[in-house]
Formats: C-alpha cells, structure tokens, sequence
C-alpha cells in the first residue's frame, strides 16, 4: 500500500484520495470553484451519495445541484467512494478559511500594492517568507516591468526617473486562480508577485 509521510493508505482510504485527484484533474472540480460552495454543498451532496448509493436512477431533493449532475450508480462501493471525496472536498475548503485569499487591489499614488493580509517581511527575510509561503500553500511567481510591460511602457519608466509606475499592468500568469500579493518597487525596478494555492488533493 502507498505510504505518504509515514502514513500508510488502506484500499478504502486510498480510493477516496484518488477520486479527489480525478475530481480535481478529470471534472475541474478545483479548489477555486470548491471555495464558492459557503452553504454546506460539498457536504450535501456527500451525504446524497450515501444514502442513495447503489441505487441508479434515484434523486434526493437535498442535492444542491443541476440534477444531471448526481449520477449514482449500482455499484454501491463506488458511489461511497464519491461520497468520501466529497466530504474531503469539503474539509479541504474549510482548512482553507484562515488562509490568504484574493482581495481587491487598490493602487497607491506609485502604483504599488500590498495584499493586506501578506506580512511585512524585511528584506532579509528570505527563509521567513519562504516559510510563510508554504504554510499558506502558494505557488508564487514575479513578473517585473522591465521584461512583462511592452517596450514603450518599459522605455517611458526607466527614462522618466519618476517612481510612478501605476500605467503599468502586470501580465498573470497562466492558469486559475492567481492572485495580487503585492506590486513594489526593487532595484531592478517594479515587480509584482502572484499568488495561488496549490491544488493537492
């Protein structure tokens, strides 16, 4: 049997480990679209596949769904299984609550920004703001005026010597659920960090 972090997954465990990841990499079923599910859904929907399990061709008034979308089949391991990676879906997103989220962002006068709930590191902070970036669970990427904005924006920013780089807008990266957590100047000029969190089910 796999063995993660010196945990040991029995069948039973496993199967529910790998519907998440199905979910999330077969149905898109990610994390950001879990995040919008405030009222219990995930959890819903659980427990509708088990109480229904084995039983195709039924419907419960409690999932919270389109009803095309619950497919129970006659295989009753199967759509506990379902079931089992749903409530983890749903445990998953509640650990996420306490975690840093997208916020609006609002430009100062230099068009520089700070996502309000990222800490103000020193500039030495190098292994401390690592760290944090793990226990939140971010990919993190910077993109830098000088080689994202186009030549003339570039051209009109390093020649100016003005500090102002609000004109500027910050190429995302590719993929769901990127995120501002901060716009700052360097001495390589203006750099703006994107933040996701990372999908592992």
């Amino acid at each position: 049997m796999p063995e993660k972090s010196g945990i040991i997954l029995n069948r039973a465990a496993l199967a529910v480990v790998l519907e998440r990841q199905r979910q999330v990499s077969d149905e898109g079923y990610s994390l950001y679209r879990d995040d919008g599910y405030t009222s219990g859904e995930l959890a819903r929907a659980a427990s509708v596949y088990a109480r229904l399990a084995g039983q195709p061709g039924t419907m419960s008034t409690d999932w919270p769904w389109a009803p095309g979308t619950f497919k129970p089949s006659a295989d009753r391991r199967r759509d506990l299984v379902k079931a089992g990676a749903l409530i983890l879906a749903e445990i998953e997103r509640l650990d996420r609550q306490g975690l840093i989220r997208p916020a609006v962002v609002r430009r100062d006068e230099y068009g520089m920004f700070q996502h309000p709930d990222l800490p103000d590191f020193d500039e030495g902070d190098v292994e401390k703001s690592r760290d944090w970036v793990a226990q939140q669970g971010l990919e993190v990427v910077r993109v830098e005026l000088e080689t994202d904005a186009p030549e003339d924006i570039a051209e009109r920013y390093f020649e100016s010597g003005d500090p102002d780089c609000s004109y500027w807008d910050p190429s995302k990266p590719e993929g769901d659920g990127w995120f501002c957590l901060a716009i700052y100047d360097t001495d390589a000029g203006p750099s703006c960090w994107w933040g996701r969190r990372v999908v592992t089910p």
